[in-house]
This record gives C-alpha cells, sequence and structure tokens, in this order.
C-alpha cells in the first residue's frame, strides 16, 4: 500500500502546484505585464522547449514526468529570482510543462497494481484535493510577505515531489502489490 501514498502525495501536489501557479497568472496579468499581444512571441521558444523534452521523454512516462518537473522547478525558481517580465513569461510556461502532469502520474500509479486497480483509481480522483487546499496555503504566504514571487516556493517544492515521484516514489511497494 506503500505505492498508493507516494501516488495519492504526488497527484495531490500536481494538481495543487498547477492549480496555484496557473490561478496566479491573473495576478500577473493586472500587473499590466500582459498590456501588448506581440509579446506573445516571447511564449514561442518555451513551446520549442517543450517539443524538444517530449523528445528527450520519449515514450517514457517516468522520464518525461521527471524532465517536465524538473523544468517547472527551474522555470519558478526563474520566477522568483528574477521577477518582472521574465518571472511572468517563465510563470505562464508552466502550465505548458504541466500539461503531461497527470496523465504520467496516472498511468505510473496503475502500473502493476493488479486487483488493486480500481481502488487506486479512485485514491487518484480524490487526490485532486490537493488544488484546494495548496490554494490558501500559497495565498497565505503571499499575504503574509506581501510577496507573490515568494509564495511561488509552494508549487516549487510540489513539483520538486514530482520529480522525486517520477524518478523513485512511483516504484516504492511495487512488489508487495503483486503479492
Amino acid at each position: 500500500m506503500a505505492v498508493a501514498v507516494y501516488t495519492v502525495a504526488g497527484l495531490w501536489i500536481v494538481v495543487g502546484g498547477k492549480e496555484r501557479v496557473g490561478g496566479n497568472v491573473i495576478a500577473l496579468w493586472r500587473e499590466g505585464l500582459l498590456a501588448n499581444v506581440p509579446v506573445f512571441a516571447k511564449y514561442l521558444p518555451f513551446v520549442g522547449l517543450c517539443w524538444l523534452l517530449f523528445q528527450f521523454g520519449g515514450a517514457n512516462a517516468a522520464r518525461t514526468l521527471v524532465i517536465f518537473s524538473v523544468t517547472v522547478v527551474g522555470l519558478l525558481l526563474a520566477a522568483i529570482l528574477v521577477g518582472g517580465p521574465l518571472a511572468m513569461w517563465c510563470v505562464v510556461a508552466v502550465g505548458l510543462f504541466t500539461s503531461i502532469g497527470w496523465s504520467n502520474t496516472f498511468s505510473l500509479a496503475l502500473e502493476g497494481t493488479g486487483i488493486y486497480k480500481s481502488q487506486v483509481s479512485s485514491l487518484l480522483v480524490m487526490a485532486i484535493l490537493g488544488g484546494a487546499l495548496l490554494t490558501p496555503v500559497m495565498g497565505n504566504i503571499a499575504d503574509t510577505t506581501g510577496n507573490l514571487r515568494i509564495a511561488f516556493l509552494v508549487p516549487l517544492v510540489a513539483y520538486a515531489y514530482v520529480a522525486f515521484y517520477g524518478a523513485l516514489g512511483h516504484k516504492f511497494g511495487r512488489g508487495r502489490l503483486a503479492e
């Protein structure tokens, strides 16, 4: 059952991190960083990077999850440290790189669960709650510090866990499930 614990934690965090980053793009929009439509051309390099990383990930769900999660951590770290328009584009790009989070986590979680597949699936669906629970944590940090960039530490830590889950976490307890 250890695999279920790591999996539920992973999905809880995927949804929580994704919702927190996406929800705060509106706050950055209000700061006027998206006022000029031609600047969207600056998003195209992220699309190219996404395609390139898909090539590196190949058809391996675990490897792709690790590559994309580490990329998200890097983008969030850049947003926290740099600020300004670059931070906004990094946060916008996070949405592109979180696109594989749910599907890859789900497939890794169900791998080798045998007769417990329906129970694991129901736990995965319940893990969506992470989006609702990490939201007030990030909001509280932003309100308390008065600094939205510092609040992005919440999804940064969340995606560091997702990278761990893709690399190792999805393997814990696999042998016991087969027994």
